[in-house]
């Protein structure tokens, strides 16, 4: 049963493609002066105390895909990117990887569009999520009903200030013109 049981799961596994490879990465454009990576940096240099604390960075993915009907969602390369933030932006091709800063709580949502020759344009809007409540409360789901409580209240109490905040993968599905066939598509 037990080998019955792996060959089903590795059979699953093998229809899953392996994501394109990114070649480079790549960097934002800051749009308050700023020369590093922490876009809110002129101005706590100035001694200004309502910016957000500077978290670090992210490799944000940005990933583009077609559907095709007898391999459903495949992805595709190429496509023209722009990622935009209320204080900076960056354009790319994809996939791609493009490093932007991270504030916590106070991280902005990225609006992610994409378009390709023959595809209609596309655009996402990407949010930082706080990973580790997620994992916190994650952790407790497998308690049942009580865990789930519990975790709650350790949750509640918790201090959640210096919490690590992440983007998931920015992923847009692109969708021929007029809904007609692409040539050439992958």
């Amino acid at each position: 049963m037990r080998r019955v049981l792996l060959l089903v799961g590795l059979l699953s596994l093998s229809g899953c493609a392996t994501p394109l490879e990114v070649a480079s990465i790549t960097e934002i454009k800051p749009h308050t002066g700023s020369k590093s990576i922490d876009v809110y940096e002129p101005k706590r240099l100035t001694g200004e105390t309502s910016v957000p604390e500077f978290a670090g960075d992210q490799l944000v993915e940005v990933r583009t895909y077609v559907h095709q009907e007898d391999k459903g969602e495949v992805e595709i390369e190429g496509a023209a990117c722009s990622l935009t933030a209320s204080d900076f932006s960056a354009s790319a091709q994809s996939p791609a990887k493009i490093r932007v800063p991270l504030y916590r709580g106070q991280s902005s949502a990225l609006a992610v569009a994409c378009e390709k020759p023959g595809y209609k344009r596309r655009l996402v809007t990407v949010e930082a999520i706080d990973t580790t409540r997620q994992g916190r409360l994650a952790s407790g789901a497998g308690g049942g009903l009580i865990g789930v409580v519990a975790v709650a209240a350790i949750d509640a109490m918790a201090d959640n200030s210096k919490n690590d905040w992440r983007y998931p993968v920015a992923r847009i599905v692109l969708e021929p013109e007029d809904n007609a066939t692409v040539a050439g598509s992958p």
